[in-house]
């Protein structure tokens, strides 16, 4: 696994090990076994919030990891609603039949809980998420603590700086990010935010990274498929574009989520890409993308197609 510099931690993988669905959409025995099979791929980013799997990645990420040296990236800002027992019984007893026939994966949704709170945030409001974090993932520190898509009046609250400081030099968390829009990102550089990481959204069809990697010396990125929905988009170009296809295909990709993926280390060959790695295929196959040297060439080529089909959107970068 090819590894990049990330000051202040270390070596860190350049693919990253996203634990959105970690509790949740994913069971806590299969979460484990993938975490262990990423681990025996080389990643060593793990990407985790109070809110994911509604509420219950931290802990089991944190039990997965136990002892391993890795860097453990968690975040502030949003946390999971309450659900009631009895659903989520239920759900537990349909998330093996929903992993076994995709058909059923409505109903997932009908028995999630409903979308993450936002927490009004100020200097308590951090420092007691901060360690309740640390509580459920059994750590003293992690590598990272990001404000989760801080508003613009977030980023200018002098007591949410302060206290985003604090984290960092009580030795809390290594170093501190803005997981959010790149636009947010920008305007908390130049208010002098302290933030030394920047995680935002990237691909073809969303190019916020350029505006990121501006303003913070590290970049993280993620939604490589999702979001704007990069990867049905690019398929449905491949499929009724012949010679959008041809073109595609001439770069050396057939497969349009091998294309995302190796755009996506091309675009931040100096971070981390953060991808689900709960499917071994998906893994093996982000985990030897990863492992190749990124093609500088590669994101202007693909941005050039895209421009040119008029499907491009987002941010420019």
């Amino acid at each position: 696994m090819r590894t990049v510099p990330c000051e202040g931690i270390g070596p860190v993988s350049a693919l990253g090990f996203g634990c959105a669905s970690l509790g949740s959409r994913v069971s806590p025995k299969r979460g484990r076994v993938a975490i262990e099979r990423a681990l025996r791929a080389g990643v060593t980013w793990f990407d985790v919030a109070p809110s994911y799997g509604d509420g219950k990645a931290e802990e089991i990420l944190g039990a997965a990891l136990r002892g391993v040296d890795v860097a453990i990236a968690t975040k502030v800002g949003l946390v999971a609603p309450p659900a009631h027992p009895l659903k989520r019984a239920v759900a537990a007893i349909a998330r093996p039949l929903i992993a076994a026939i995709p058909a059923l994966r409505p109903l997932a949704k009908r028995l999630r809980p409903a979308a993450a709170e936002r927490l009004p945030l100020d200097a308590e409001t951090i420092r007691v998420s901060v360690f309740r974090s640390l509580e459920r993932l059994g750590v003293d520190s992690v590598a990272m603590l990001a404000l989760h898509d801080p508003s613009l009046e977030d980023i200018a609250n002098e007591d949410v700086a302060r206290a985003v400081a604090d984290i960092r030099d009580q030795g809390l968390a290594a170093r501190t990010a803005i997981a959010g829009a790149a636009e947010i990102c920008t305007a908390a550089a130049a208010q002098g935010f302290p933030f030394d990481i920047a995680q935002v959204a990237n691909s073809p069809f969303d190019r916020g990274l350029r505006a990121a990697a501006a303003a913070a010396p590290f970049t993280i990125t993620h939604s490589v498929f999702g979001v704007t929905g990069a990867l049905s988009k690019l398929r449905e170009m491949m499929k009724n574009d012949a010679a959008f296809h041809t073109a595609i295909a001439a770069l050396g990709y057939e497969d349009p989520a091998a294309l995302l993926m190796a755009y996506a280390f091309a675009a931040n060959p100096n971070g981390v890409v953060i991808a689900s790695g709960y499917a071994a295929g998906h893994l093996a196959a982000n985990a030897a993308l990863a492992s190749r040297p990124p093609d500088p060439g590669l994101v202007a080529a693909v941005d050039r197609l895209v421009a040119a089909s008029g499907a491009s959107g987002g941010q420019g970068g």
